[in-house]
């Protein structure tokens, strides 16, 4: 008689026996090692490997784009640096719109 042991009760030989034992596997009553026949494939779709290359590009960039920030900072720095109220609330508002319309 053949004694097979499952996946599931690996863990509770472990306890008992106090040797491991792997998942892939098992030892029958001659005391021979059989190996779970059973492969994992992985797959990475095109729309991962499009975040992947996005996120390399991203990380290629400069951090800091001082033709950019360079004014602002001087504006800050003389005190003459103005926000409109309106533009910042306007477009507050589109952020959340456009939000709502991609949830919908």
């Amino acid at each position: 008689m053949v004694t097979r042991i499952k996946n599931r009760d690996v863990g509770r030989l472990n306890r008992i026996s106090g040797t491991r034992v792997s998942k892939g596997q098992a030892q029958n009553s001659a005391g021979k090692t059989a190996k779970s026949q059973r492969q994992d494939d992985v797959s990475v779709s095109s729309l991962s490997r499009s975040i992947g290359m996005a996120g390399e590009a991203a990380h290629a960039a400069p951090d800091i784009r001082s033709e950019l920030i360079s004014p602002i900072q001087e504006a800050l720095a003389n005190g003459n640096y103005e926000i409109s109220n309106l533009d910042v609330a306007d477009k507050i508002l589109r952020q959340v719109l456009m939000e709502r319309k991609k949830a919908i």
